[in-house]
């Protein structure tokens, strides 16, 4: 099956191209953007090349031809997929957050800054175990005060009830 790819090729300041390409796979529009540029490599350069779902965009074209509520901000930026490239008038970031892959370089010696978080906003959630589940198991374990079983009762590891009363501060 086909895809669709978003591609932009930059060298210093210059955007060398910037458009589509379908294809099968990344190395196919990695492929094209040689050919595109010229060059047998893309060493030295700055480009990205993201995958834009067609089931997104074919729900996206029907909810506009049905007439559906995307206000006028989001239909204005919407770019269309029958021209090839962008008009001299849009820009890159005028597109839609999904439709460029933003690249952010960080300085040299430059950290990112570490941000003491309240206890309040330091909970994180743990993908595929919802909050309730924490909830309940935190309610065993101030009853038990036992990892193990805790671990057991509600089918988690134990490292990961640590690693949650460690970072949540059980304890206090």
């Amino acid at each position: 099956m086909n895809k669709l790819y978003w591609i932009v090729c930059e060298e210093s300041d210059t955007t060398l191209f910037e458009g589509r390409h379908q294809g099968r796979t990344r190395g196919s529009a990695l492929k094209f953007l040689k050919e595109q540029i010229g060059r047998k490599s893309l060493g030295g350069l700055v480009f990205t090349i993201t995958e834009i779902p067609v089931p997104l965009i074919r729900e996206i074209v029907a909810e506009i031809l049905a007439g559906g509520s995307l206000p006028t901000a989001a239909a204005s930026n919407i770019v269309p997929i029958t021209s090839p490239e962008l008009g001299p008038d849009v820009e890159p970031h005028d597109l839609p957050a999904d439709a460029a892959e933003a690249r952010v370089t960080p300085s040299k010696g430059s950290r990112p800054a570490k941000v003491k978080a309240t206890p309040a906003s330091s909970k994180v959630s743990n993908p595929g175990h919802g909050d309730d589940l924490w909830t309940q198991a935190r309610a065993f374990w101030e009853e038990c005060r036992c990892i193990r079983k805790t671990a057991e009762k509600f089918g988690l590891s134990p490292e990961s009830v640590k690693t949650r009363a460690r970072r949540e501060e059980w304890r206090k």
